[in-house]
């Protein structure tokens, strides 16, 4: 339990620096125009965004995989939704970086977006659960499927607000924001 309690604060802080970076990469493009640094900034992260892209899917690959067959919690629906987005984003980044074909920077990009999408959704019915359980009402947690593992359920809530599928969020959010900045510097 102590080894897992380790890897979830790291993965939370991670999940933080992540969202920081999001923040100034999308600031970057917004003042890209009237800054030579937010340009500069674009530019580094387009030309090592393979690597970059690859590094942020295998690390939630991993961290996924450590949550359920080593600390045994067991996946819900929407949880495998975002698996299958965020799984071959491994395979496909680590063949683009072999062979430094950055065209595949568009199919990365509408894999994060639809993974995103579905992060944000199983966020939000966390975040939706957790104001109606203060509420009183403990139905909230029910089961979504034949597994007997609720969507609204959340093993953790590290910082007061940072779940696992905030973390796979942040992810789908840097990689998609890292394909679209290849895809502008082509």
């Amino acid at each position: 339990m102590f080894l897992t309690d380790v890897i979830v604060r790291s993965y939370a802080i991670l999940t933080i620096v992540g969202q920081v970076l999001a923040i100034l990469l999308i600031a970057s493009y917004l003042f890209q125009k009237k800054s030579t640094r937010a340009d500069a900034v674009i530019s580094w992260v387009s030309s090592h965004g393979l690597l970059l892209m690859l590094i942020t899917a295998t690390l939630a690959t991993a961290g996924s995989l450590y949550f359920s067959e080593i600390a045994l919690w067991t996946p819900c629906k929407l949880c495998w939704l975002q698996r299958i987005f965020m799984y071959p984003q491994v395979l496909l980044l680590g063949f683009a970086l072999w062979k430094k074909d950055r065209g595949i920077a568009p199919y990365i990009l509408i894999l994060a977006v639809i993974g995103g999408i579905i992060a944000a959704y199983h966020y939000s019915e966390q975040i939706q659960a957790v104001f109606e359980v203060k509420a009183g009402n403990v139905d909230a947690l029910e089961p979504c499927d034949d597994t007997g593992v609720s969507c609204a359920a959340s093993p953790f809530f590290s910082f007061d607000y940072i779940t696992i599928p905030l973390m796979a969020f942040t992810v789908f959010l840097l990689n998609a924001i890292g394909a679209f900045f290849m895809m502008k510097r082509r």
